[in-house]
């Protein structure tokens, strides 16, 4: 369970994150299958606690292959991570996952409604979609498989980060409000943080991750990281 109205967010804030809709969804209790080494799992489980929603979280442990296994490849033929399931119905794509909570909750703020923000928002969840996170996996795969990364690959990051850091004229991606695209965004490039550090012309991607860690349901986000730094650093130890 994942819960936010618990905890107190500093006044100053919820002017850029508007968390005072948060209400308590009543539909069949969704399973989320995952790791929380996973950005777009860990996407998925900051927006249920952002929306309030209660769901049970079922480890797919991928250090151990445990998303090759005959019962996940039920859930997912994919194979990959997250996906949920709700009853009979399973998503199995972070995106389509976090829009169906932000509909079953009848949120109107993370996925405002009006056309041209959503448009907008839009824009970026695809972008991290064919972008952002694309360039996350190719980079961890081969991290993780003990193979180089070429320096083109490494450029593209530094070049997406570029694009990150010309929409942030604001507190946030779309104006001065955190919405969804915020959410994915920033599980994906934290992730890339203990390979690939932020540099000086990224100030406002800087900032904005700032911007995150006194919100309360973060601490899923760090809790996420503090696990894939431990994975990382165990390859390191290997190289050293």
């Amino acid at each position: 369970m994942f819960r936010v109205l618990n905890k107190t967010i500093p006044t100053k804030m919820l002017q850029y994150c508007n968390l005072s809709y948060v209400k308590t969804a009543s539909f069949v209790k969704p399973i989320l299958y995952g790791d929380e080494v996973s950005p777009p799992v860990r996407f998925v489980m900051m927006t249920a606690s952002i929306l309030n929603i209660d769901i049970e979280f079922h480890k797919i442990d991928l250090f151990k292959n445990e998303n090759r296994t005959a019962f996940y490849r039920e859930i997912n033929p994919l194979q990959k991570v997250p996906a949920m399931q709700v009853g009979d119905l399973k998503i199995v794509d972070s995106h389509a996952i976090a829009l169906y909570l932000c509909q079953v909750a009848g949120d109107k703020y993370l996925y405002p409604q009006d056309p041209a923000l959503r448009a907008k928002v839009n824009q970026m969840l695809f972008f991290n979609s064919s972008t952002l996170f694309r360039i996350d996996s190719y980079i961890m795969s081969n991290y993780f498989a003990r193979q180089p990364v070429n320096e083109t690959t490494v450029e593209e990051w530094y070049t997406a980060l570029d694009y990150l850091e010309y929409n942030l004229k604001d507190n946030w991606l779309v104006g001065n409000k955190m919405l969804l695209c915020d959410i994915c965004a920033v599980a994906v490039v934290t992730s890339m943080l203990p390979l690939f550090p932020l540099i000086k012309r990224h100030k406002r991607v800087k900032q904005w991750i700032e911007n995150f860690q006194c919100l309360p349901f973060y601490d899923i986000n760090r809790r996420g990281l503090v696990n894939l730094r431990m994975c990382i650093n165990a390859i390191n130890n290997e190289r050293s």
